[in-house]
C-alpha cells in the first residue's frame, strides 16, 4: 500500500482535495485503515480487507465514517474491532447489506418506500392506496419483517373484512396488497409474493343475481331531487350535481373553485385527481352551474362543497342515509353515476362519447392515437342529459320515461 503515513487530525485537515479521481492515504498504525479524498473536498475513513483467506478471496472497502464527523482516534478503534471480527472469519461490509435489507423489508419502511415509489410514478391515488396498506396491514401487523408474512396472514384480514360484510374493502385489500408485494419482490426485498396465483371464487349465479347497483328510474330521480332540499348543506347540491354530471363521487366532493371557469361553464379536473390519472374536461350545463355559483364561500377554503369550517365534506356515512330517509329511495352514490351513463345510452349519444363523458379510458391502441375531445359534442349531450332530468323533477309535470322520443 503506497503512502502509508502517521495519520493525524491535522494531516487530514490539511489534505488538499485533487483535481481529479481520488487521493488516498494509508495509516502506518492500523493495516487497511486509511482516509480517501474527492475533488469535491469531501473525506472519510476507511478499511480495505479481503473476505476470506487466500488472494481469491474478494476484496472489500468498508466505509467507517465522515472526516470532521468522526474522530481519527475513534475511527482507528472502530478499524481494530473490525479487524478483529474479520480475523475470526467475519464480513462486515457482508454484514451490513443483510442488516440493511432486513430494515428496508419491515413493513412499515417497505410501505413507506412504496409510497415514494407510486408518488415517483404519478399514481394518482398513491395516498389512498398507501393508507389501506397501513390501515389493513402495518396497524394490525406492526413492524414486522416482511418476509415473516404468509399467504394466511393476508387471507385472514380479507377474511375479516367480509365477514364485516366489506366486500369492497376486502377486494380492495387483497388487489392492493398482490400489488405491493410485487413491488418488494421486484426491488428484491422478497425472494416470492405469498400472494402468487391467489384467485377470487368465481360468483355464483344467486350472488350475480343479487349483485348491487342500478339505474335509476325517473320517479326515483324526482324523489331523490326533492328530498335534497331536505337535508343538511351541502349533501344535496352535491348529490344534484352528481345527478347532473355523472362524475366519480370523490372527483365530486372535492371539487375545487379554482378549478371552475364559472364564465365558460367548464370545470376541469386535474391529473392529480381524477382515477387514469388524466386532465378531464367537464361541461356544465345551466342547472349544473347554477348550483354550484350558489355553494357558499368560506375564507381560505379551495372547496366548492366545503363542510364545517370550509374543510373537505365527510361524514358520508352519516349524511347519506337521512336522504334516504327523506326521498324514500333505497340509492348508492354510484347509483347517480350509473343513472347518467344508462341515460346518454337511451338518448342515443354513441358509445364512445358516453365513455369519454364520464372519463373511462377506452382501449389502449385507440387511446394512444385517438385524441379528439369532441369537446362540441360532448357539450350537446350535457345539455340533452340535463334537459331531460329538468322534465323529470318539474313541478305538477308528469315523470317522463327516459327515451329519444320523450325528449
Amino acid at each position: 500500500m503506497a503512502n502509508r503515513v502517521n495519520l493525524t487530525e491535522e494531516r487530514i485537515r490539511t489534505l488538499q482535495p485533487p483535481a481529479k479521481g481520488e487521493v488516498v492515504l494509508w495509516d502506518a498504525d492500523v493495516g487497511g485503515f486509511g482516509v480517501r479524498c474527492w475533488p469535491s473536498g469531501k473525506k472519510n475513513y476507511f478499511l480495505f480487507y479481503r473476505a476470506g483467506s487466500g488472494r481469491e478471496a474478494p476484496q472489500r472497502r468498508l466505509y467507517l465514517g465522515e472526516c470532521g464527523s468522526l474522530r481519527l482516534a475513534d475511527a482507528r478503534t472502530a478499524a481494530r474491532r473490525y479487524l478483529g471480527q474479520i480475523a475470526a472469519g467475519g464480513d462486515p461490509q457482508a454484514e451490513r447489506k443483510e442488516i440493511r435489507q432486513r430494515e428496508a423489508a419491515r413493513l412499515d419502511v417497505a410501505i413507506d418506500a412504496y409510497e415514494k415509489h407510486l408518488t415517483g410514478r404519478g399514481v394518482v391515488n398513491a395516498k389512498t392506496i398507501v393508507a389501506t396498506l397501513r390501515r389493513e396491514l402495518l396497524k394490525p401487523l406492526g413492524k414486522v419483517d416482511a418476509q415473516t408474512i404468509t399467504r394466511q396472514t393476508i387471507v385472514d384480514r380479507v377474511a375479516k373484512l367480509e365477514t364485516q360484510k366489506k366486500p369492497g374493502a376486502a377486494q380492495d385489500l387483497r388487489a392492493k396488497a398482490t400489488t405491493f408485494l410485487n413491488w418488494m419482490v421486484n426491488a428484491g426485498l422478497l425472494s416470492s409474493n405469498p400472494l402468487a396465483g391467489w384467485r377470487r371464487d368465481r360468483r355464483t349465479r344467486a350472488q350475480r343475481t343479487a349483485q348491487t347497483g342500478r339505474r335509476l328510474e325517473p320517479d326515483e330521480i324526482k324523489a331523490i331531487w326533492r328530498g335534497c332540499s331536505n337535508v343538511a348543506a351541502p349533501y344535496g347540491d352535491y348529490v344534484r350535481v352528481l345527478l347532473l354530471l355523472g362524475q366519480r363521487r370523490k372527483e365530486t366532493a372535492f371539487m375545487r373553485r379554482a378549478d371552475v371557469d364559472l364564465g365558460a361553464g367548464v370545470w376541469t379536473i386535474p391529473e392529480t385527481s381524477t382515477k387514469n390519472g388524466r386532465v378531464h374536461r367537464v361541461p356544465l350545463p345551466p342547472l349544473a352551474l347554477a348550483i354550484i355559483k350558489r355553494q357558499p364561500k368560506f375564507a381560505g377554503s379551495p372547496y366548492v362543497f366545503a363542510g364545517a369550517g370550509g374543510a373537505a365534506m365527510t361524514g358520508w356515512s352519516k349524511r347519506h342515509p337521512k336522504l334516504v330517509e327523506a326521498c324514500g329511495v333505497a340509492f348508492t352514490l354510484h347509483d347517480c353515476r350509473r343513472t347518467f351513463r344508462s341515460g346518454l345510452t337511451a338518448l342515443h349519444v354513441d358509445r364512445d362519447l358516453a365513455e369519454l363523458m364520464i372519463n373511462h379510458v377506452g382501449e389502449e391502441l385507440i387511446e394512444t392515437y385517438d385524441r379528439e375531445p369532441r369537446w362540441r359534442e360532448r357539450l350537446q349531450a350535457a345539455a340533452l342529459w340535463e334537459t331531460y332530468v329538468e322534465t323529470v323533477i318539474a313541478e305538477g309535470g308528469a315523470v317522463r320515461e327516459l327515451t329519444a322520443k320523450a325528449m
